[in-house]
């Protein structure tokens, strides 16, 4: 039986961190990361960051794999992140409407929610309670949903 390679160790203890801090947060179902286990609200800026911690492990597991597991390993993380990527897609594409809409007026009632129901995708406050208008929020989603897509790794339209 051969040894453990030095970062195949280490890569292990980062994954049990991103485990403990990152993924036990992660709704089963959508994907989407909730922002603590009292509070089920998901917000798209939050979830691509700690998300991203997630995709550069699994691309250094994918990297260094020198056993199966390892590989598995990748592919287990790679499919949290496109998980993640599909629910918020789910949450955002519910407002289409929406977007068309904000085409023409521009008003903050008529653009993208930043924070979504967890366990449903569903808005959490209404169009007319708070300023909806994050664009650096759409914007790192887009940025990421490329990034994936050139890095050749899995995407959430597989």
């Amino acid at each position: 039986m051969r040894s453990r390679s030095n970062s195949g160790v280490r890569l292990d203890g980062y994954a049990r961190l991103v485990q403990q801090t990152i993924l036990c947060y992660q709704n089963p179902v959508t994907g989407l990361l909730s922002a603590s286990h009292d509070q089920k609200d998901a917000w798209v800026r939050d979830n691509i960051y700690s998300i991203l911690a997630v995709w550069g492990l699994g691309m250094a597991y994918r990297k260094n794999a020198d056993r199966d597991e390892d590989k598995a390993k990748a592919y287990e993380l790679e499919q949290n992140v496109v998980k993640l990527m599909r629910g918020l897609l789910q949450c955002m594409m519910r407002q289409v409407d929406k977007v068309e809409k904000f085409k023409h007026t521009q008003s903050t009632k008529d653009s993208l929610h930043a924070k979504y129901n967890t366990a449903t995708c569903s808005t959490v406050v209404g169009d007319d309670q708070w300023g909806h208008l994050q664009v650096d929020a759409t914007s790192l989603f887009l940025l990421f949903l490329a990034q994936m897509t050139a890095s050749g790794e899995p995407g959430p339209f597989e």
